[in-house]
């Protein structure tokens, strides 16, 4: 087996570093996350309660969101 040549691993790291550093927290408040829900979705109260426990939501902040009517 060949080994990697050590450009393409610099590389690979460069890519991930600059993806890294493009990536900025932005701090929100459930509220706020909320009210953005109902922005996109409309006023339909079971299409934000599923957008916002959905799994992409719960990755994005991670935490996962429960409503209880």
């Amino acid at each position: 087996m060949r080994k990697s040549s050590g450009k393409k691993a610099t590389r690979l790291q460069r890519l991930k570093q600059s993806a890294r550093a493009h990536h900025q927290a932005v701090q929100t408040t459930l509220g706020e996350l909320i009210a953005a829900a109902f922005d996109t979705v409309g006023n339909e109260v079971k299409d934000v309660a599923r957008l916002l426990s959905s799994r992409e939501i719960g990755r994005a902040a991670h935490a996962r969101i429960v409503l209880v009517q």
